[in-house]
This record gives structure tokens, C-alpha cells and sequence, in this order.
């Protein structure tokens, strides 16, 4: 088998865990507001409250969140998935068209997200291809609502998981 091949058989094996989505959201050095999808998102620690997120060191806004010292994780709904198509794709900085405010700490806040936790960041570590971001949960807030599911490298809904 080769590397390409094995590469594309491990992302489908891990395509087969079912995961909630989430947006990452910060601001670069200049302020600007940066946001990544991540369904590498999961809960460390509830005391102290931790979590972690992953983030490829070949991303456009690696730097920034590296860097950013306070960060935003929303948990999307089924009626989010453009958000997740948006900032998926390497124009993920751009905000033009995304409804935002800021937080406390002027880390852009999506509205109408399943939960956010707004974290500060507590530890990275370099793991291969990628860094995992641990952050420490500041606050969070939950809405409620059907979440946004990726399975088989293809978007869910709790509804059109139960058909």
C-alpha cells in the first residue's frame, strides 16, 4: 500500500467515529477575527474545567491561534453546516457574510450556536501534522438545539442518524 493510499485508508477508518463540529474562533495579532472548523474537539478535564481541539500546521490561520491568548469553541446545530462549509475552507478568515459579536476578550461569538465554551489557552502541544490546542474553559454557555453530526466524511443530523 502506498503512503497515499495508507493516508486515505487511516482518514477513512476515523471517518467512521461520528463527531459534533465545531468553529474555532480568535483574532490574528492585528485584531482581525480568524475561525476554523475542528470536529478534533473534546473534553480533558472538569477540574480544572480543559479542553482540546486540534489545528494542522499547514493552516492559513496556524499563527493566530498559536498565538491567541483567549479563543472561542462553538458547538454547531444542524442549521449551521454553511458555517462549517465556510470556515473549512481557506477563505475561513473572511467574516464579511457571518453574523458575529465579540466577547469580552474581542474573540468573535457566532450566534445561535448549540453551546460555546470561551476558553483561555492553558498548553499546546506538537503532534505530527498537527498541534493540540488544551484550553481552559473560562465560561460556556449552552442553547440547546440538534447538533451538526459528521460521519463517513459526510454531514448528520441526530434526525438523519435515527432514519
Amino acid at each position: 500500500m502506498s503512503q497515499s493510499d495508507s493516508v486515505k485508508s487511516f482518514t477513512q477508518c476515523l471517518g467512521q467515529f461520528a463527531t459534533g463540529v465545531t468553529v474555532v474562533t480568535c483574532c490574528n495579532s492585528q485584531g482581525a477575527p480568524c475561525g476554523i472548523t475542528a470536529n478534533s474537539f473534546s473534553a480533558v478535564s472538569l477540574d480544572p474545567p480543559l479542553v482540546l481541539w486540534n489545528i494542522a500546521k499547514s493552516s492559513n490561520s496556524l499563527q493566530a491561534y498559536l498565538d491567541a491568548k483567549f479563543y472561542s469553541i462553538h458547538i454547531l446545530t444542524a442549521e449551521q453546516q454553511h458555517l462549517s462549509v465556510h470556515f473549512a475552507q481557506s477563505i475561513h478568515t473572511l467574516y464579511e457574510e457571518i453574523a458575529y459579536t465579540r466577547s469580552e476578550n474581542g474573540v468573535p461569538v457566532l450566534p445561535g450556536c448549540l453551546a460555546r465554551l470561551d476558553c483561555s489557552t492553558h498548553t499546546i502541544h506538537d503532534c505530527g501534522d498537527h498541534y493540540i490546542i488544551v484550553g481552559h474553559v473560562d465560561d460556556f454557555c449552552v442553547e440547546g438545539d440538534d447538533p451538526l453530526l459528521v460521519f463517513g466524511g459526510n454531514y448528520r443530523s441526530m434526525e438523519s442518524s435515527q432514519a
